[in-house]
């Protein structure tokens, strides 16, 4: 027994010895070396990812690749702070330290597409600011500890690069930040407040006659002589009515410049037949616009009125409604890109010929650090200097620098590669020719500008409805596991019912029927009462639109929606594209209450508790219902026999049963709830939460938001409603 203990206590003790040992291996200066060598290396390789994902989160809806993109841009920060904490303190020597370290900062401020995560990280410029000071402040203590002193060609060029970088960056979360929009769109409001006035006798949509729209400002850069005469001649005590003043001159850029050019490239005859070009520069000034929902800058009634009959043009033509959401979806893109990316900080004036000395910085620079540095680093390394193994003839120190240096240089082609095709380009390209009369007569830049205007890239948004079915989910329950009282403090917790059914593409038809309501409807938006009047069924109907939130308004006719197409299939293919947009756009406005109630006419909270509390009564009324047919069944029963009719379930099932009663043949019903769910589709769209709609920009966008820009423009808003509702349910937990 003795010696079963001995053996036992002399097992444990060589266990204990070896773990110590192992320890000990990996607080060596190799094993440190080799853990800086790969978070640098982990570090390029992220960079690499967020630089050629990071456009992607616009254009899908991926709750995956939102957290994937996320993780990246959280731990990127993270491995940079660690590996030079780990450089500033190690106990050896390397003279390929300080080139790592000046890389790490450069990274610190890479990526155009993916300036910042969500709006919030904006607000904190300041912060990133301070951070780049106290992380410079330990590559230049690592430098003077280290004593190493590199080529100094090599050197200069590796730290150009980096305050370019670095001070772009700050830039652009500068002017994303609440005051510098308002800092930025001041002299755009101060004009639009008197442009209308210009214009009003002589207004010509289809030439874009009277539309002075800002497109683009080409701004000098005087000498120090000229400012100083031009604030001599300027008397400060003469400013107009205290406006940032914005002069109409040969170097600002119209629409209706744009329109007037002559040059066979904007030609409707020429390069330009069915408008697109010119129509990238109008998406342009309409962004402009925009941008003041965002600085608490209004517009007067006049303007709006004037924006209202562009659209009214724009959907007068033959497919119009395309063309109008063409428009607005590249509007978008241009406000999604002044938020979340640098763009915009690089296309301003002479910035992007500072990011062209970047690149060549690179293309020119890395090949010659390279080959400065084997040679000087062969030849100057001190004998004592701590590196990994060499692999024939190159130490690996070496060839994971070149392979930093490498990964840098092709995201930085990546990325002037998307640069040069983005539709910024295009527009700073198009007012350049529409200014530039020799441009407009070589065919050489024509064909030039062309190629670049006309390069395919990826569509700007997903182009997606997603979908919601209450009596397909109600029975859901999130994994208790993942999402409970403890994981709240983590992540947004999923709800009981609260899951997506698969998303339906967004159909031609659909934006028909939503254009041609929002055409009808415009000087009177209801929801959803005209198109019954104008089908003559307001009478028996119009109960289920005056309900006691819009909530339980959109999911009383979801309900009866959903009951009538399973009871009544499609038997006339005319009637297929009814159909279509009662049924997509009846589950996407259930899916908007579900999951973004923000995006609508009341209070996300209300509209929460309300889904709550109809949850409960799905599963209340629908216990141990497996299929839908068994569900609408019970439902139909359970409608005859209770008397508590202000349940939403029971309304549904209510007015699912009036449709069915309806004399007329199905098509005609499905014309009635298609003009319905349109005309409820650009009720909801006027918002004042512009910010609600910024943040799902980087989500893949909303359907409603498209209309909410529109909206915006037009100065369309919602009729004050009526203080009694017809009915006033009340909302029991029973």
């Amino acid at each position: 027994m003795r010696d079963l203990q001995r053996l036992e206590v002399g097992g444990g003790s060589k266990n204990l010895s070896e773990a110590t040992a192992v320890m000990k291996n990996l607080r060596t200066p190799k094993a440190n070396l080799a853990k800086i060598e790969v978070l640098a290396c982990v570090t390029a390789f992220l960079l690499m990812l967020i630089t050629i994902f990071g456009s992607s989160r616009r254009r899908h809806n991926s709750q995956g690749l939102r957290i994937l993109l996320w993780a990246i841009y959280t731990l990127s920060s993270y491995l940079i702070v660690y590996t030079l904490g780990l450089m500033t303190e190690a106990s050896f020597r390397n003279t390929l330290l300080p080139i790592w370290a000046i890389f790490l900062m450069i990274f610190f401020g890479s990526s155009d597409s993916y300036s910042v995560h969500s709006l919030e990280d904006c607000e904190r410029w300041k912060n990133y600011v301070w951070q780049y000071v106290i992380k410079i402040t330990g590559v230049s203590f690592l430098l003077v500890m280290s004593g190493i002193t590199l080529p100094m060609f090599s050197f200069l060029i590796l730290c150009l690069i980096v305050p370019l970088k670095v001070i772009r960056r700050a830039a652009s979360l500068k002017i994303a930040s609440g005051y510098g929009r308002q800092m930025n769109t001041k002299s755009i409001a101060d004009y639009m407040i008197s442009e209308h006035q210009s214009s009003e006798d002589d207004l010509d949509p289809s030439q874009m006659r009277g539309y002075n729209y800002v497109v683009k400002v080409e701004k000098t850069c005087p000498t120090s002589v000229q400012k100083w005469k031009e604030r001599e001649a300027a008397p400060r005590w003469e400013a107009q009515n205290y406006r940032k003043p914005l002069e109409i001159t040969d170097r600002v850029v119209t629409v209706e410049k744009v329109w007037k050019c002559q040059g066979w490239l904007l030609r409707s005859g020429g390069g330009d037949k069915d408008s697109k070009l010119k129509d990238i520069c109008l998406s342009f000034s309409l962004y402009k616009l925009l941008r003041l929902k965002f600085s608490d800058y209004s517009l007067p009634k006049r303007a709006h009125e004037k924006a209202w009959k562009l659209i009214q043009y724009l959907y007068a033509e033959g497919n119009g409604y395309e063309r109008v959401f063409r428009v607005v979806e590249l509007e978008l893109s241009f406000l999604y890109d002044s938020f979340y990316t640098k763009y915009l900080t690089i296309f301003q004036t002479l910035a992007w010929r500072t990011r062209v000395i970047e690149l060549l910085l690179l293309v020119i620079g890395v090949p010659v650090t390279i080959g400065l540095c084997f040679p000087w680093y062969d030849s100057n390394r001190p004998q004592d200097e701590v590196q990994l193994a060499t692999t024939g003839g190159l130490s690996i120190d070496f060839l994971v620098t070149v392979l930093i240096l490498l990964t840098f240089v092709c995201v930085e082609l990546v990325q002037c590669c998307f640069m040069v095709v983005s539709d910024w380009t295009k527009v700073a390209l198009l007012c350049k020719y529409v200014r530039t009369n020799s441009w407009q007569e070589s065919k050489l830049m024509e064909k030039l500008i062309g190629l670049i205007c006309w390069t395919p890239i990826p569509m700007p948004w997903e182009r997606k409805l997603h979908q919601y079915s209450l009596l397909e989910s109600y029975d859901y329950t999130p994994s208790r596991w993942l999402y409970n009282i403890f994981t709240e403090l983590f992540m947004d917790p999923i709800r009981d019912g609260q899951t997506q059914s698969k998303p339906a593409n967004l159909s031609s038809d659909v934006k028909k029927a939503v254009f041609r309501s929002l055409m009808s409807n415009r000087e009177a938006l209801q929801n959803g009462e005209a198109s019954l009047i104008r089908n003559e069924v307001e009478p028996k109907f119009s109960w289920a639109c005056r309900l006691g939130t819009k909530t339980q308004v959109i999911f009383v006719w979801h309900i009866a929606t959903r009951i009538f197409e399973h009871t009544v299939p499609i038997s006339d293919p005319n009637s297929k594209s009814n159909f279509l947009v009662a049924t997509n756009l009846s589950k996407y406005l259930a899916y908007l209450v579900a999951f973004y109630p923000k995006l609508l006419p009341d209070h996300s909270y209300d509209s929460e508790f309300v889904f709550d509390e109809i949850i409960i009564e799905a599963r209340y009324l629908l216990k141990g219902c497996k299929t839908i047919e068994e569900r609408i069944q019970r439902l139909n029963k359970r409608s005859n026999k209770m008397n508590d009719t202000n349940k939403v379930m029971i309304q549904g099932v209510r007015l699912g049963q009036q449709l069915l009663d309806v004399e007329n043949e199905p098509n005609f019903i499905w014309k009635v709830l298609a003009e319905f769910w349109a005309e409820l589709m650009v009720y909801v769209a006027p918002s004042d939460n512009a910010m609600a709609h910024a943040r799902h920009l980087a989500m893949g966008g909303e359907f409603v938001t498209h209309l909410w820009a529109l909206v915006s423009h037009a100065g369309i808003e919602r009729a004050d409603e009526q203080e009694s509702p017809v009915e006033q349910p009340t909302l029991n937990r029973s």
